[in-house]
């Protein structure tokens, strides 16, 4: 009796009790296989379906000594950080330290912003929160260099570029993400608290969420800031990768748990109460996402968002998201505030083939998130907008030579939909949805809007992004330089160097042979850079140093070696051609800022 009595009750038990040891048990086999198939490390995650919470880990912390990775294992989020920098900026606000409308001129007196809308559009602290601030993004040093230490002051990123305090566009009307912007931010918390940044979010937001397993400040897997619990991160094929301190702390420095962030998701889906107190205002919070006003916005996209989470329109469903990547880390936060619905997952492994959107839509899946009503399409007249466009803010200014290159964009017609490709991307496939709206494919929700600048130029902007229409011969005369360069050093290299090899005994005779030359300098750092970790790429090393001797030897060994052409007086117009386009390419990149490359500087 007590045998059948005790098999009805486990048979009752399994039809009505919680599945959620079945449902992670499944999204955990399907974790694995996706960690499998695209070569990641491990993953952990965190579920949050009304009030039912699923966290989960698969695969290793440390694959090299095969360590499982568990939900108590810490982790880094990268830009997810810029996410907690909101909520706490929000919290300080709440609790009367700041205000959002407050000019950060004011906040900051010494910081010399270059802003042409200073008298009637002044840069606010919520420009610097919502991205909108109109400056560019982070400079190459920034992000790979070992000379930034745990306590570097913020204002360091601005001390061999004093262009990145050059306001681009009109402060509020248009989003340009910028991480630059985030370490301002953190110099405005540090004014108006007295504390360092960490510190005040410790205080104001950390604490009194009871994340007591997160901190804004600088931990390691390795060194003086060790911390026995956070996961290595892993680069391609495995490679282990110990944290470094970054110039840019403000922007992407957070160690947290799934165990917390789920504390964190339930906070910004709740009212901004906690224990019955307000860490931030319900109205604030609730502006989160909110797409922020700009010009894009009031031209009826209402994609983007603000205050540290943006509208992200994929695998069929509409959400607040921000993603997050750093050196051996990947991963995403979204919320479905309507739906009271959220995931964060992060992933240990930085790869440069992974396709982690799979992951994104396993945790989508298994919190069955609905996909919005579908969008009905409505054709628009779009020939006044057909040509090329440029971004509007060049994000990181030294490579702005390539961005003209290879982020110039072309509109164009196909059928009554609209193709926006570039040179580097196949493009968008764009389907009209009426009033200037399209939406590209496989999205639920309008992507793109056609709109004019104030002096009628065309524009169009993802949200994200905005482009203006522009003169297509500046780019193509930029694009024909290039291939004329590329190809002049194509020349030098295999008949310079066969000439090089055949009559080495008469170098000082042969020009081209001597323009060759360039090209063993160039070997010079190889070396250097194959035994050192990108890390140090931005650092004063040897190899930086030598490329950079390397590239200002190139454009003047072929001048030499044009002028031995003209006084040996050779017939050879060839010759003389390919000497003249390599050198007209280098004084390009010079004038561009790229010749000598320094890599400390850009």
């Amino acid at each position: 009796m007590n045998r059948w009595l005790l098999i009805l009750l486990t048979l009752i038990y399994l039809l009505f009790a919680d599945n959620s040891y079945a449902q992670t048990t499944t999204l955990e086999m399907k974790v694995n296989q996706v960690l499998t198939q695209e070569g990641l490390v491990g993953a952990s995650w965190a579920l949050v379906d009304g009030e039912k919470s699923y966290l989960g880990a698969s695969g290793f912390s440390n694959q090299r000594e095969q360590t499982k990775l568990t939900t108590q294992h810490k982790t880094h989020v990268g830009s997810i950080t810029k996410t907690v920098m909101a909520a706490g900026v929000l919290a300080l606000v709440s609790d009367g330290q700041l205000q959002l409308d407050t000019k950060v001129s004011e906040i900051l007196p010494t910081l010399k912003l270059v802003n042409p809308w200073q008298d009637t559009h002044p840069v606010t602290v919520a420009h610097l929160l919502d991205h909108t601030a109109g400056i560019q993004d982070a400079r190459f040093w920034h992000l790979v260099n070992t000379q930034a230490k745990a306590d570097s002051p913020l204002d360091t990123v601005f001390n061999k570029d004093m262009d990145l305090l050059e306001v681009k566009v009109r402060p509020g009307s248009q989003f340009a993400y910028s991480n630059i912007g985030y370490n301002l931010l953190a110099m405005v918390i540090e004014a108006a608290t007295g504390l360092r940044y960490e510190e005040a979010l410790r205080l104001h937001l950390l604490e009194p969420l009871k994340m007591l397993d997160s901190t804004m400040t600088f931990t390691s897997q390795a060194g003086p800031f060790t911390d026995e619990r956070l996961t290595y991160g892993h680069l391609d094929h495995g490679q282990l990768f110990a944290a470094v301190p970054s110039y840019l702390r403000a922007a992407g420095q957070f160690t947290t748990t799934v165990s917390d962030m789920e504390k964190f998701i339930r906070f910004l889906l709740g009212n901004g109460l906690q224990d019955g107190k307000v860490v931030v205002d319900g109205d604030l919070l609730a502006q989160m996402g909110q797409p922020a006003e700009v010009v894009s916005y009031q031209a009826g996209l209402h994609i983007g968002g603000s205050k540290g989470l943006w509208r992200r329109d994929r695998n069929q469903t509409l959400g607040l998201c921000h993603g997050g990547n750093t050196a051996g880390f990947k991963g995403m936060l979204c919320l479905y505030p309507e739906q009271s619905k959220a995931f964060f997952v992060m992933v240990n492994t930085d790869s440069e083939t992974a396709n982690y959107e799979r992951l994104n839509k396993l945790m989508v899946e298994a919190l069955h998130v609905q996909s919005p009503k579908a969008i009905s399409h409505q054709a628009y007249d779009a020939s006044d907008w057909y040509g090329w466009y440029a971004p509007t803010i060049y994000r990181y200014g030294n490579f702005t030579y390539l961005d003209k290159i290879f982020s110039t964009y072309v509109l164009k017609p196909q059928g009554e939909n609209l193709v926006f490709s570039s040179i580097q991307s196949s493009g968008d496939v764009l389907s009209p949805l009426g009033d200037g709206l399209y939406a590209a494919q496989q999205r639920v929700s309008p992507s793109h809007v056609l709109m004019r600048d104030v002096d009628g130029t065309p524009m169009i902007s993802n949200g994200f992004s905005t482009y203006k229409r522009v003169d297509k011969s500046g780019v193509i005369g930029l694009g024909v330089s290039l291939v004329l360069g590329l190809l002049g050093a194509l020349y030098i290299f295999l008949y310079g160097g066969y000439l090089f090899v055949t009559r080495l005994s008469k170098l000082i005779q042969e020009p081209m042979a001597v323009a060759f030359t360039m090209y063993l300098a160039f070997l010079l750092p190889v070396p250097f850079f194959v035994t050192q970790s990108f890390i140090h790429i931005g650092d004063i090393n040897a190899a930086s140093v030598l490329l950079a001797l390397a590239c200002a030897f190139a454009p003047f060994v072929c001048a030499i070696a044009g002028v031995q052409h003209v006084r040996l007086k050779r017939t050879n117009t060839l010759n003389l051609l390919a000497l003249v386009a390599f050198l007209q390419w280098m004084l390009v990149m010079g004038y561009w800022g790229l010749i000598p490359l320094t890599l400390w500087n850009i």
